[in-house]
């Protein structure tokens, strides 16, 4: 008796040994690199990774659709999560984790959830605040004022989708006319349009630009290394993404890739995902959130994404013949 437990014991754990899961990550490398690895020493389960950014992850999993070859999507915004949802491309399952979750962050029908979130947010360099005699801003409003001239970056949404979440959070609170109406009078301030969603964290991190308008884990990032940066959350709300993890259609590995699931919206991933300096906002409040600001103390915009996507290249042009001239 006891040599039958024993071996099935050792059988286990030797299962256990060679579980695999096979994901497409759509995680900048580094942090997903931190959140799986720490995945893999928690549960025992190895974990391999191909780093595809959204669209191609999606093409790539639309063209494996009668033979797939990973098991989980980990990653990407939920728009293209919702895609996948539409196409057939990913399965339904409804864990008991996402109590303690809003439900703005899931799908009820179990086919994408939320593990962390990044709202947008104004990163400031103090130092040139403090050469130019300026206050920390407090509101979108404040960064009208005629002592920002020349000194704040946001990106352009003709290339960056940072931009167009920016744009699209502004129409929840002024109205479409009232954001093209914000961002004239804005324009007078901005030093330049960059190409990419994390380049104004860049230039204010070096002091280049005194303040920029991004997603918020790089201004993190920045605080962390000891530049003088300061995150402020405007008072009248801000966009967010949340990034989404789903299982593949005909998962090889489903009860891995449940697991996985399980874990990152778990109190103690959840915990992880701060632990390990990904300074990605955690989609639980019940955690303890560090040197990040907790989310009950930020006002959250919801898009209606559906809407932002059906609407974006009238919205973009809009502001490239409206916008972008003025000076």
């Amino acid at each position: 008796m006891k040599k039958g437990i024993l071996f099935i014991l050792i059988l286990s754990l030797f299962v256990l040994s060679f579980s695999e899961l096979i994901i497409y990550s759509s995680v900048d490398e580094a942090n997903a690199r931190k959140i799986l690895n720490a995945f893999s020493k928690q549960t025992g389960i190895e974990v391999k990774y191909i780093f595809l950014s959204s669209g191609p992850a999606l093409a790539r999993l639309e063209a494996e659709k009668e033979n797939p070859q990973a098991d989980v999507w980990f990653g990407a915004p939920m728009p293209n999560h919702i895609i996948a949802k539409e196409r057939g491309l990913t399965t339904s399952y409804k864990t008991t984790s996402v109590y303690g979750i809003a439900p703005n962050f899931y799908d009820v029908e179990g086919y994408y959830h939320a593990f962390y979130m990044n709202p947008l947010g104004i990163g400031v360099n103090l130092k040139v605040l403090e050469q130019i005699k300026a206050d920390l801003p407090k509101s979108w409003m404040d960064l009208l004022k005629t002592e920002y001239r020349n000194m704040i970056q946001y990106p352009s949404p003709q290339t960056s989708g940072t931009a167009y979440a920016f744009i699209t959070g502004l129409i929840s609170i002024y109205g479409e006319d009232g954001m093209i109406d914000y961002l004239k009078k804005l324009a007078k301030n901005v030093q330049s349009y960059t190409q990419s969603g994390t380049g104004p964290s860049k230039s204010v991190g070096v002091g280049q630009a005194g303040l920029g308008i991004q997603f918020t884990p790089a201004f993190f990032q920045f605080k962390e290394q000891g530049y003088p940066i300061e995150v402020v959350f405007p008072k009248e709300g801000v966009p967010y993404e949340a990034a989404c993890v789903s299982i593949v259609k005909g998962a090889k590995h489903k009860y891995e890739a449940k697991v996985l699931v399980d874990w990152l919206l778990s109190k103690k991933g959840q915990q992880t995902i701060v632990d390990e300096k990904t300074f990605f906002y955690p989609v639980r409040s019940d955690v303890n959130f560090g040197t990040l600001q907790p989310l009950s103390t930020i006002k959250l915009i919801t898009v209606d994404e559906i809407w932002a996507a059906q609407n974006k290249k009238r919205i973009v042009e809009r502001w490239i013949k409206e916008v972008l001239p003025v000076k």
